[in-house]
């Protein structure tokens, strides 16, 4: 649908698209909430019970998986922090801010056919999840089926059951809870609306006393730096051949051979272990320097060891 309508695959080229197109907007935003494991959707019925079976394999007596089970737990909870900036980064730098070309200034709604299909895999995204409690042991009995396996109890009334563990989840009562909590903020901005009018102006944004400019709006790439900088090493997928740096170091081989010789004690004691406390201090700069990567690194590795601690 957007780009039918702005004829382009870049996001940095859209922008404010949720008040020219509000049915798109509001069906992403459904299909992004569901696909980020948000409650009540679908994919947080499914995130939930996996979940729940890695819980599980705390209790199993094979030791590997008990092992598995923490590592798994580390590698879901970081898939999905990535794939709620993912998708925050893309409804929020094609639907919100300024637009930034023309043809984002320029759009409109696509046809009802489309929007019609667009709303209709939003509603199955909140469908399944309020039904998952009927589908779930149909779901079961087919997986029952194939594998030979015990069956296990999946969902008890309207509610979800991961098995024995002694947890359930209601996402009809999810549904409702996530309803009501805007409704006291709402009745207060409605009671605070009409004293506030008042005082009220609208003006152009902010921006540090300089004119607003579309440009100045948040781009993608400025969403996903941290994830760069965090994942640099991912990034280096080729690596360049500089013979300069091979050269200079073969001349300052020779010209250190020409230098005069120091005494025994300088040459063979004291410059190994200069040497040495250099090179240590040089790796021990980059634990004391701040770098975010290894921030993340260290709570990863501690988070890790906990549960594996837990689990064994």
């Amino acid at each position: 649908a957007i780009i039918s309508r702005l004829h382009t695959h870049d996001m940095e080229k859209m922008g404010a698209l949720a008040k020219r197109m509000p049915w798109t907007a509001a069906a992403c935003l459904i299909g992004c909430l569901a696909i980020s494991a948000i409650p009540p959707l679908n994919g947080f019925i499914s995130e939930w019970y996996t979940w729940q079976s890695l819980f599980s394999l705390s209790r199993v007596e094979a030791v590997a998986l008990q092992l598995a089970g923490p590592i798994a737990m580390v590698m879901l909870a970081v898939t999905g922090g990535l794939a709620v900036m993912c998708f925050v980064k893309m409804y929020g730098i094609t639907f919100c801010g300024a637009p930034r070309s023309t043809h984002a200034e320029e759009a409109q709604e696509v046809p009802n056919t489309m929007i019609v299909a667009m709303l209709l895999l939003a509603a199955l995204c909140v469908l399944i999840a309020l039904s998952a409690s009927w589908l779930a042991p149909k779901i079961m009995h087919i997986a029952h089926a194939f594998t030979n396996t015990p069956p296990v109890t999946v969902a008890s009334g309207i509610a979800l059951v991961p098995g024995t563990f002694h947890t359930q989840v209601t996402p009809s009562l999810l549904l409702l809870l996530l309803l009501a909590m805007p409704l006291l903020p709402g009745l207060y901005w409605l009671w605070c609306r009409s004293r506030r009018a008042a005082f009220r102006r609208t003006g152009d944004a902010w921006a540090c006393g300089y004119g607003w400019e579309n440009a100045m709006a948040p781009s993608g790439n400025g969403v996903m730096q941290p994830l760069r900088v965090v994942f640099s090493a991912l990034f280096r997928l080729r690596q360049q051949l500089d013979p300069t740096l091979r050269l200079n170091k073969g001349l300052a081989h020779v010209t250190a051979r020409a230098q005069s010789t120091e005494p025994f004690w300088d040459e063979r004691v004291i410059r190994p272990i200069v040497s040495a406390t250099q090179r240590l201090a040089k790796e021990i700069q980059h634990l004391q320097s701040g770098d975010f990567r290894l921030y993340c690194l260290y709570v990863v590795a501690a988070l890790v060891v906990l549960l594996i601690a837990i689990a064994v």
